[in-house]
């Protein structure tokens, strides 16, 4: 397992949207790039990581819910193959941040409860509805394989705020 390097804000790679994989096409290699995306993930305190974000061109992310009761606990992991999101209900306004712009974090609105589909890690199509703080992250990850960032949600009156930032950050990222 390896620690990888987590792309930043300004890189191309974020902005691309990318191609949906085929399941064999990835399986072979997915046991040790799983390891490492969660390894690269839990050491940087994320809770989700999207493979663009540490520069491969797959439409593939993993989100590692913590449990609300004991922090010391195993999160949850979601292998997420080619995501669609099929419904989205609610909305909350919540402070966000990612691991590609760090430092910076941004009140964002989410659906507060979405239904996805998904393949995961042994091939299987799952459909899921999640709500939350699971919810949350599954547009997070998906905004990131549709070459989005959060910091494209946030109210349009705070982008300009959010730009002088983002300037003030970057040096702080190498």
């Amino acid at each position: 397992m390896a620690v990888l390097r987590i792309t930043k804000y300004g890189e191309p790679i974020l902005r691309q949207k990318l191609k949906p994989v085929k399941y064999q096409d990835i399986a072979p290699r997915l046991p040790q790039l799983l390891a490492d995306m969660e390894e690269t993930c839990l050491a940087v305190r994320g809770v989700g990581l999207a493979a663009n974000q540490i520069g491969l061109d797959l439409r593939l992310a993993i989100i590692l819910l913590p449990d609300p009761k004991d922090e010391n606990a195993k999160p949850t992991r979601y292998v997420i193959i080619n995501p669609v999101i099929l419904a989205k209900r609610g909305e909350k306004v919540e402070e966000e941040g990612c691991l590609s712009v760090p430092g910076l974090w941004a009140d964002v609105a989410r659906a507060t409860d979405i239904t996805v589909r998904y393949t995961d890690e042994n091939g299987e199509e799952q459909v899921k509805r999640a709500r939350g703080l699971l919810a949350k992250a599954f547009q997070h990850e998906v905004d990131h394989l549709d070459g989005k960032l959060f910091v494209d949600l946030v109210d349009p009156k705070l982008k300009p705020e959010v730009k002088k930032a983002i300037k003030q950050l970057r040096p702080k990222w190498d």
